[in-house]
């Protein structure tokens, strides 16, 4: 034990209140260099019933709990007790003293925090409430900090603070000293992570993210040159951003704007990892808000808005960060036909595309990859760009990214593969004559596990086979193992679309590999389908699409639509010129599962053909 403290100890033992008080007052002078061995020497003072010892007490214990060495000898129920007793003192200097020393007790300390709990949370949260009966702040200053200690990283403290309203709490304060931000940015910066600790919860607890407070929060962020405010006000938005009415506020009150001028402002001194996580964080508000219909026509403004003019220049950014984020943001903005023909105009799908031929290899940023093929998935869905786009080389500089390897990607490479084909005859067939596409498909169907690839793939395949326009590459495509089996199993996805999608598709395979002449090879449209047909056949029985088509009407029988229908019966009626696949409908019960298609008020006017494909199914 050092002197000071054995001197203490003499002291106490003679009840000499002065040599006790000045043997304090040495201990906070020499606080770093005190090292306490057990808390008995704390225990005695706090039960000495005078108040002069226990303001110099106080004063001791804020400056030694600063080590963390002595730090664990105050973490002691009976020594925090009294400390939170203090808080109910009149004398504010007392309870000064004591929020900075209970407030240090607690720092990066789970033991003691669980020892204040719930009721001396509610202590000092009343506290704070009462700062308009004070005559200066020192004391909400000195509390806001003791709060961002003890909420840290308890989940249990941070959820009953909300209990004890300390939103409202925060908000009044916040707004209270705004007028006076710049001589009070410590309180701001403390108020700011007490808010951002316990803004996880409020959803939980039914508590909302008012319009006021939000708007108080942007003025904050506006009026903020100090970067650790500024990075609270922007992860609290951040964090509320995804709610509808909240993003309309923030685009409103020009946060896309302001957050556009910081990034730029300071993006030469991104160097760092927690720089960049700041950065990117940024920027994310920016496409979060552009997600919002009403934001996102606000902030276009037809092509002459502010937003949307930042967001084309940062398609020239050397930075991945900022370029994938002008990216997304203009595949928000272009959720809206109007928008992606102006845009198309204006020649951003050209400048995309000669973008992404720098970023279609397997070494090139996926976020930026990702967000190109997003965006120009979006350009390519009004019919009248397709063709503008096309001409622009998107499909040769897509084509090269089917050798990448990350599914992500992939699934956006497939999307937009099937938006641009859409109608465009000549890029379906181009698409679907490469036998080295379809088998890249097959191989990602059956080998990804990448949902959203296996139900791309199948939806691609039926609408290339739908929009070539020709049957000269259906003998290709059934070269390709399993590419029939591709497009029956979708015929058992819960979607309605891909059942019809997948009936029309194998419809029209049927009709060009001449399954409905089976017995004269030379009636097949467009040439001799004598080999093609009996393919076919085999692979839709090795498809099971007979188990396939007995499970989609059964299930979904009472669901179909008119047109769904008549694309199962049309399809049916070229299987029943089969009479193995016939056979094979019969073993799987398609007869019986299509009895109970008959009672679909959308299958009323095909009756006759539905009893008649019934009829020769069972027959066999």
């Amino acid at each position: 034990m050092s002197t000071i403290l054995t001197d203490l100890t003499s002291a106490l033992e003679a009840n000499n209140e002065k040599d006790i008080i000045e043997k304090l007052r040495r201990i906070v002078a020499q606080g770093e260099d005190i090292e306490l061995q057990n808390n008995n020497i704390l225990k005695r003072l706090i039960t000495l019933n005078n108040e002069k010892i226990t303001q110099a007490f106080v004063e001791v214990a804020a400056e030694l709990s600063k080590q963390e060495r002595n730090r664990k000898f105050f973490t002691d129920k009976e020594v925090i007790e009294y400390l939170l007793n203090l808080l109910d003192k009149p004398e504010e200097s007392l309870v000064i003293g004591a929020i900075r020393a209970l407030g240090n007790i607690c720092y990066e300390n789970d033991d003691a925090r669980r020892i204040i709990d719930k009721q001396g949370l509610a202590t000092v949260i009343s506290i704070l409430a009462k700062d308009n009966n004070r005559k200066n702040n020192l004391l909400t200053l000195k509390v806001s900090g003791f709060l961002v200690n003890l909420l840290m990283s308890n989940d249990d403290l941070q959820k009953a603070a909300l209990k004890f309203n300390i939103v409202d709490v925060i908000e009044k304060l916040l707004n209270k000293y705004l007028k006076s931000f710049n001589e009070n940015q410590m309180l701001f910066a403390f108020l700011l992570t007490i808010l951002n600790h316990v803004i996880d919860y409020i959803d939980d607890q039914n508590i909302p993210f008012t319009e006021s407070l939000c708007c108080t929060i942007i003025d904050i962020f506006k009026l903020s040159t100090t970067p650790e405010i500024s990075v609270l006000c922007l992860e609290i938005l951040h964090g509320q951003s995804e709610k509808e009415d909240i993003k309309t506020i923030l685009a409103k009150k020009g946060i896309c704007e302001l957050v556009f001028e910081l990034v730029e402002k300071y993006r030469s001194q991104v160097n760092d990892e927690e720089s960049r996580s700041v950065m990117k964080m940024a920027c994310d508000i920016i496409v979060i808000i552009l997600t919002g219909d009403d934001c996102m026509n606000l902030l276009y403004n037809n092509g002459q808005g502010k937003v949307y003019e930042n967001m084309v220049t940062w398609l020239d950014s050397d930075d991945p960060d900022l370029l994938s984020t002008g990216v997304l943001a203009i595949g928000n903005f272009a959720r809206k036909d109007t928008h992606c023909i102006q845009m198309v105009q204006k020649g951003i799908s050209k400048k995309l595309i000669a973008l992404l031929a720098k970023y279609n290899t397997r070494e090139s940023d996926i976020k930026v990859q990702h967000a190109l093929l997003s965006t120009l998935k979006n350009l390519v869905i009004p019919q009248q760009n397709k063709r503008i786009v096309l001409e622009e080389g998107l499909i040769e500089v897509i084509y090269p990214m089917i050798n990448l390897e990350q599914y992500l990607v992939i699934f956006k490479l497939l999307g937009t593969f099937r938006m641009v084909i859409d109608g465009q005859e000549k890029a379906a067939l181009d698409l679907i004559s490469r036998k080295e596409f379809l088998e890249k498909l097959i191989y990602w169907c059956y080998n990804s596990d990448h949902l959203g690839v296996r139900g791309e793939i199948p939806r691609l395949l039926s609408w290339l086979i739908k929009h070539c326009h020709s049957f000269k590459p259906f003998h290709a495509l059934l070269q390709v193992r399993d590419s029939v089996k591709c497009l029956v199993e979708m015929m058992s996805s819960n979607h309605a679309v891909m059942q019809n999608e997948s009936f029309y598709a194998l419809n029209l395979l049927c009709i060009g590999c001449g399954v409905s002449h089976e017995n004269d090879s030379s009636n097949g449209v467009n040439g001799d389908h004598a080999n093609e047909d009996g393919v076919l056949f085999e692979q839709l029985i090795d498809a099971e699409i007979g188990k396939n088509l007995s499970f989609v009407v059964n299930k979904y029988s009472d669901k179909m639509d008119k047109q769904t229908i008549e694309n199962l019966v049309t399809l049916l009626e070229q299987l029943i010129n089969s009479r193995a696949v016939s056979s094979h409908l019969k073993s799987n019960n398609v007869g019986e599962a299509l009895a109970k298609l008959a009672s679909n008020s959308n299958a009323q006017s095909l009756s006759d053909k539905l009893n008649h494909v019934m009829s020769e199914i069972n027959k066999n």
